[in-house]
């Protein structure tokens, strides 16, 4: 045996075994090997013997050696406390977060506890919490929460954060570390920390930002503008994005309006600051909207040192006294800082009272020269009048009221609108800011009366200084002048375009003294335009009926307000118009738009007359009115003025009147109802005692009580009301109290044809409207009724009779009542048709005496007919014996309640025995009979009762009961039915019967059995 050799092969090999067994122990250190992982190992010695033989190969026994668990956490960027892994800086107060990443860099899934803790001599302590950074964007999103441990798998990473967030009052520097401390891991071996990733955090000099507002000026009227300022200045560090905001939309502003334009930023920062507006509060842009909600300025930064104000302007609304506080706002991260400042609107009231169109008597002003009107003369017991205008300069409306006191002299003081006619004294009008209104102010100088001195003042509701103006008649005159002015139409009488009037003016010198140089003038532009006033109660200018403002237009002239019509309703251009001139007596001659008398000198005592004679233009609107006055002038008085005549204006064609008759044929003793419709097709006009006069035909009585009317816009209403006629002799007068536009009434009367008409009744009737006992318009309206002779033979009658809805069930038409039905179609045995009128009535005529059946086509009408003693039980026939004139009337149901159901119950069975699936349903409805007796009449009701039965299967042996109530008598029908069996499916019973008890009581509950299967 070779033992060296043998000895340095087993080195070799023992030494190559123990180099492997390094290499494999060296191996389980690292992490890259999972734990858990068993390594098997054996040695092989080989060795040759001395013998020459083959070298022989020993093997030793196998070892298993486990891979142990490790936990290993690493957390990058390292750091220290001299040389940080991140650094953050931020203004106190603020939050910002510093990103990492753990890695599990063991071989196991290994679960680490996570915390943040100050390290080294920090100079504040912030606090800390962990998030896990789910996107790894390095910012805390939303969704993304704070934790305190992190399991990861075997080489797996996280992306963390690390917020910190210092206090308003922190200053300095201070460091954080982020330690990971493996836990337990899953053999039980205890884990390693990582600890060495200290970050720092330096807090910059906070900014001192400052806000300051302001209005200029801080005490407004209504309208005014005011300038806001905004001022913002930062006297410590820099700030970062900022926000300087007025919002304008708040309840103490939202009344004040933005000036478009006016917004401009001011200071050191303007040119970096961004001008933004909103509409809403919300959503803000660069460009202004049209209401403007809020502004604001932003930064982007800002620096120490740094300024910006932010100005803009205001306009104060209309309102009441009042002082608004506004609020401002200055926005820098979690910073807001506010400045308030507040702005008084103060109205004004101030008001002004003087001659017409000064009413601030300028230039002089206030009861100066300026503010003085006066007449040099003025007669006693005649009108003498000084126009006026009260304006309101205030910023507010206003209700102003005037009243007159006499300094001197007697007088009777009536105030007046421009037109003449009268106001309440004292003058009441409310004005809007910078309106006016134009009133008179006359006096009736009492006989011997001293000059005459007048103060007129007016007064404010909202406490302005009082304003007055004086009026003043220097010498009275003793005496009358009476001045009248009549139209020979008549005051207040309808005229027609094209049509004429003749006017009578008179004069008379009643004073002591002659009148020289006499001068009657009559203006002819005296039609004045549809106007429209609303009828508001007070003494304010312009009342009137409100029925003439439907499609008015308001205009505005200065601060004075006119409503007219729509142009479309009048035929001149907006303003009056001119009559026509026909011709003047004592050689009144036309000069422009006057008639004038050149009278010269009148005596004390002497009366002038004179007449001119006009034509209202054939164009002239619909609703327009002449108001006409004369006006008479002497070198003693002052022009003296007529009481105004006015005539309206109105359209004949725009009366529309129509008469129509029914039946167009008709016997002697037949009845004709006459229906007289009027239509007022004027727009603006209301036509009052609207007349219809009828002189009857021979041959027709007027029926006593038959007349009545009813007036509507569109749709005629269902009731007429009772209308009674003056009679003077045959003729007929009906009166319609008012027509107003676009209104139609409907007149209509009955009168019966004798024996004394013959052929036509031809019947004509005159429709007109009244005004001051004159009528003015006269139309016409004819119809016309064939009246055929009755001719009575053995082989010639007539069948006459109603069709008509029987209201009150007495089987008889009573007029007014009843209603009688168009078009129901009457059929005669012969197959003769008739269709009645619109009177409900029908007609056959020639007859051959003898029984007649006649038969109601149910498909004509619209309910059902009436059973009465001549249908021979079938409702709508009728068997009658036909000779000379004979009438056969079909009464109908009335609406509503004639079959209605008293009760319906439902009785529902099952199979009682195991397995029977077979089931009924009985429904019973109980209705009162469309034939029966009306609770007004005596006797027991009549019911119907219809059972529906329903049945799933066949029942053999069934039965069923539906008792009858205690009293009453079964009429037709049966009220207990047997079917053996019954067939599956449904079958309908009914029956009949009468009783008098309560109609509560009239139901009962059947019973029903079978027989089930053996």
């Amino acid at each position: 045996m070779q033992h060296l050799k043998t000895t340095g092969d087993v080195r070799r090999y023992a030494s190559g075994a123990l180099a492997l067994m390094l290499g494999l122990a060296g191996g389980t250190l690292g992490a890259g090997t999972p734990a858990g992982t068993l390594i098997r190992n054996e040695a092989v010695l080989e060795f040759t013997p001395s013998d020459g033989a083959p070298p022989t190969l020993v093997p030793s026994n196998t070892t298993e050696t486990p891979v142990a668990a490790i936990c290993r956490a690493s957390v990058l960027p390292n750091g220290t406390l001299s040389a940080p892994a991140q650094t953050l800086t931020l203004n106190p107060g603020e939050s910002g977060v510093f990103p990492y990443t753990l890695t599990n860099g063991g071989n196991a899934t290994n679960t680490f506890n996570l915390r943040a803790e100050v390290a080294g001599n920090s100079a504040f302590t912030p606090a800390f919490e962990v998030y896990r950074d789910l996107n790894a964007n390095g910012r805390l999103d939303t969704g993304e929460v704070a934790v305190s441990s992190l399991t990861l798998d075997a080489d797996a990473q996280a992306a963390l954060l690390v917020r910190a967030t210092s206090g308003t009052a922190a200053r300095g520097t201070a460091f954080l570390n982020l330690v990971a401390d493996c836990a337990t891991n899953v053999f039980g071996d205890a884990g390693e920390s990582d600890s060495n990733n200290v970050s720092r955090l330096d807090l910059r000099e906070p900014p001192a930002l400052s806000l300051n507002k302001t209005f200029t000026p801080s005490t407004v009227r209504p309208g005014e503008v005011t300038t806001v300022t905004l001022t913002m200045n930062n006297a410590g560090g820099g700030a970062a994005e900022t926000f300087l905001t007025d919002l304008l939309n708040t309840p103490e502003l939202r009344d004040f309006v933005f000036v478009s334009g006016s917004a401009r930023l001011e200071g050191t920062l303007a040119n970096a600051a961004t001008l933004e507006y909103t509409a809403d509060g919300t959503t803000w842009t660069t460009a202004a909207p049209a209401t403007v909600a809020g502004i604001r300025a932003r930064l982007s930064s800002v620096p120490s040192g740094g300024s910006l104000s932010l100005v803009f302007g205001l306009r104060a609304p209309v309102a009441d006294q009042s002082t608004r506080r506004n609020v401002a706002t200055l926005v820098t991260g979690t910073v807001t800082t506010e400045a308030t400042a507040d702005i008084t609107v103060v109205p004004r009231p101030e008001i002004a009272l003087g001659p017409i169109g000064n009413p601030q008597a300028l230039p002089g002003g206030e009861l100066s020269a300026d503010d003085l009107q006066v007449r040099a003369s003025g007669v006693a017991g005649t009108e003498v009048c000084f126009s006026h205008t009260v304006q309101n300069l205030g910023d507010l409306p206003d209700t102003i009221t005037t009243s007159v006191s006499l300094r001197q002299g007697e007088a009777r003081v009536t105030l007046r609108r421009p037109d003449g006619t009268a106001l309440d004294t004292p003058f009441t009008v409310t004005l809007a800011s910078g309106a006016t209104a134009d009133f008179q102010v006359c006096f009736v100088p009492a006989s011997g009366s001293a000059p005459l001195d007048a103060l007129l003042t007016s007064t404010s509701s909202r406490g302005a200084a009082p304003n007055s103006t004086v009026d003043r008649v220097t010498t009275v005159i003793s005496g009358t002048t009476p001045i009248t002015k009549t139209s020979d139409r008549g005051e207040g009488v309808l005229v027609a375009p094209g049509g004429e009037i003749t006017y009578t003016l008179t004069f008379t010198n009643n004073l002591n003294v002659p009148l020289t140089d006499v001068e009657l003038r009559d203006n002819l532009r005296v039609i004045k335009p549809v106007t429209y006033r609303p009828s508001s109660a007070g003494s304010g200018l312009g009342a009137q009926s409100a029925e003439t403002r439907a499609g008015s237009v308001t205009t505005q002239r200065g601060a004075a307000t006119t409503t007219t019509a729509p142009s479309a309703l009048r035929a001149q251009a907006p303003g009056d118009a001119l009559l026509e001139f026909v011709r003047a007596s004592d050689g009144g001659v036309l000069e422009g738009e006057d008639v004038v008398w050149r009278v010269g000198v009148v005596q004390p005592g002497e009366t002038v007359t004179r007449t001119v004679t006009v034509r209202v233009p054939a164009g002239t609107a619909d609703g327009t009115t002449v108001v006409n006055t004369f006006t008479v002038t002497s070198g003693e008085l002052p022009p003296v003025t007529s009481p105004p005549t006015s005539n309206p204006v109105y359209i004949p064609d725009n009366l529309q009147f129509s008469k129509d008759s029914s039946p167009k044929v008709i016997t002697p003793g037949g009845t004709i109802t006459y229906v007289f419709t009027l239509k007022n097709n004027s727009t603006v006009t209301t036509l009052r005692n609207v007349v219809v006069n009828d002189t009857l035909p021979t041959g027709l009585v007027y029926q006593e009580g038959s007349s009545d009317y009813r007036v509507f816009f569109n749709t005629p209403p269902q009731d007429f009301t009772p209308l009674t006629p003056t009679v003077d002799g045959r003729t007929y007068t009906w009166t319609v109290p008012e027509l107003r536009p676009g209104q139609t009434a409907e007149v209509r009367f009955r009168g019966t044809v004798t024996a004394e008409a013959n052929g036509q009744l031809r019947n004509t009737a005159l429709a007109g409207v009244v005004g001051s006992e004159r009528e003015t318009t006269q139309i016409p309206g004819t119809t016309q009724s064939t009246v055929e002779p009755l001719s009575f033979g053995i082989n010639n009658a007539d069948l006459v009779g109603y069709v008509f809805t029987d209201r009150n069930r007495n089987g008889i038409y009573d007029y007014k009542v009843d209603v009688p039905q168009v078009g129901a179609r009457v059929i005669l045995a012969n197959g003769r048709i008739a269709r009645t009128d619109t009177d409900g009535r029908y007609h056959f005529r020639d007859v051959r005496e003898g029984s007649w059946a006649l038969r109601l086509d149910p498909n004509t009408v619209a309910s059902e007919a009436l059973s009465i003693p001549q249908d021979a039980g079938r409702n709508g026939s009728r068997l009658i014996y036909v000779r000379n004139l004979t009438s056969a009337d079909f009464p109908l149901a009335p609406d509503g309640g004639d079959i209605a159901v008293v009760r319906e119950t439902t009785l529902r069975v099952t199979g009682g025995v195991p397995g029977d699936t077979r089931s009924l349903s009985v429904f019973k409805q109980v209705f009162k009979a469309s034939d029966a007796r009306t609770d007004l009449e005596a006797g027991p009701t009549e019911y119907v009762v219809q059972l529906t039965l329903t049945s799933s299967d066949a029942l053999p042996g069934f039965s069923l009961t539906d008792p009858l109530p205690d009293g009453a008598t079964l009429v037709s029908g049966e009220n207990t039915v047997q079917f053996d069996p019954l067939p599956g499916g449904e079958r309908v019973v009914t029956y009949r019967f009468r009783w008098s008890g309560d109609i509560k009581g009239a139901v009962t509950d059947p019973t029903a059995n079978w027989r089930y299967a053996e």
